[in-house]
């Protein structure tokens, strides 16, 4: 009996659906499909709302077009949109939402609030922060290309090959509303006429308040995530000895023997890499596990500084809270912001160089 009343739920549920999700078919020459949004807050009380939509030329090229709006709320923005416009807009095909930098500082929670409201936008569209003029850069053309797949390429590129964190609609969402975990976000800027990943920003909530440049994606991935593959990372020893090291694969662990105690915390790393170049000479086995110590102490010294930094900031992008949320009842979330702060954490890391690659 309770099957058969489970198996009717379903089907007034998927009955239902699609009256709840109110989504019209629409016709595509009839339409402009957005697929890139920034937001900028230009004055204290005024939003500034830039769109993207390719326009398919004849002869198969892509013009970028750009519209531009101004109102005190993200709602009223769609409304400014269509008065400019000869066909209406429709967001179904967003790829990346930016936001520029202060705006980000200020919190982007509420110009979230719009967009998830939306059922026609996808909780796997891509959140980004603006370093430079985030209209500019939006109205810039990057080859024959529309500027919204570009600009989704450039980030899903970057996931896909270790360089940065995964993050989307859907993660930023999920930690904002966690506790004891804070979102990252990528952060872009045009340098050269040509758009740039240069650094990872990190939020206390849904503010911007610090950011990690690429030279410490590396570590900052190997911290954040459970299970990691195909970053890279070059290391100097010695006189003028440089090492490219390709992460194979990574696991973290922690371990937290007094959850919600001033008591040590431990986050073990566990790489098994290969050695993709190495500048001076036969690199034995002898090198090989020199090169492996070298490794370990480095990694060990970097990750703690970088934690360090989030205890300062009061930040938590690794998930350390919520690692000790799972392993206590007496989970208490002020209580916890203020153990964190001062807490010792301790980073143990083990690193096996499984093969070597080029040798100069």
């Amino acid at each position: 009996m309770r099957r058969i009343r489970s198996l009717l739920l379903i089907f007034v549920s998927i009955s239902y659906l699609p009256g709840c999700m109110n989504i019209k078919q629409r016709v595509l020459d009839d339409i402009q499909l957005a697929t890139a949004a920034s937001y900028e807050h230009i004055e204290e009380d005024t939003l500034q709302n830039t769109v993207v939509f390719p326009n398919f030329q004849t002869d198969k090229t892509v013009k970028n077009v750009t519209l531009t709006a101004k109102a005190s709320l993200s709602k009223e923005i769609r409304d400014k949109h269509s008065l400019q416009s000869d066909r209406p807009i429709v967001s179904g095909k967003i790829e990346v939402l930016l936001y520029e930098k202060k705006t980000a500082e200020k919190g982007i929670i509420n110009l979230l609030d719009t967009v998830q409201r939306d059922p026609s936008v996808g909780l796997n569209v891509y959140l980004v922060v603006a370093e430079s003029n985030p209209k500019e850069l939006l109205s810039k053309q990057y080859g024959n290309i529309d500027t919204g797949m570009f600009l989704s390429n450039l980030i899903e590129q970057n996931i896909e090959t270790g360089l940065i964190h995964k993050t989307n609609i859907h993660q930023f969402l999920y930690k904002y509303y966690s506790q004891g975990i804070d979102p990252m976000l990528p952060m872009i800027k045009q340098k050269d006429g040509k758009i740039q990943l240069h650094a990872i920003g990190l939020f206390d909530n849904d503010k911007l308040v610090d950011q990690i440049d690429e030279g410490k994606f590396f570590f900052v991935k190997i911290l954040v995530d459970s299970k990691s593959e195909n970053d890279s990372y070059e290391v100097k020893f010695g006189e003028g000895e440089k090492a490219s090291i390709f992460n194979i694969n990574s696991k973290r662990k922690f371990d937290i023997p007094k959850p919600m105690t001033n008591s040590e915390i431990t986050i073990t790393l566990k790489l098994k890499s290969s050695i993709r170049e190495y500048t001076n000479g036969k690199l034995t086995m002898g090198k090989m596990k020199e090169l492996e110590q070298i490794l370990e102490k480095d990694i060990k010294k970097k990750s703690v500084e970088l934690i360090k930094r989030f205890q300062e900031k009061g930040i938590d992008p690794i998930g350390i809270g919520n690692a000790v949320k799972t392993k206590t009842r007496q989970w208490d979330e002020k209580k916890w912001d203020e153990l964190y702060l001062s807490i010792p954490i301790n980073v143990n890391v083990s690193v096996d160089i499984l093969e070597s690659g080029i040798i100069n």
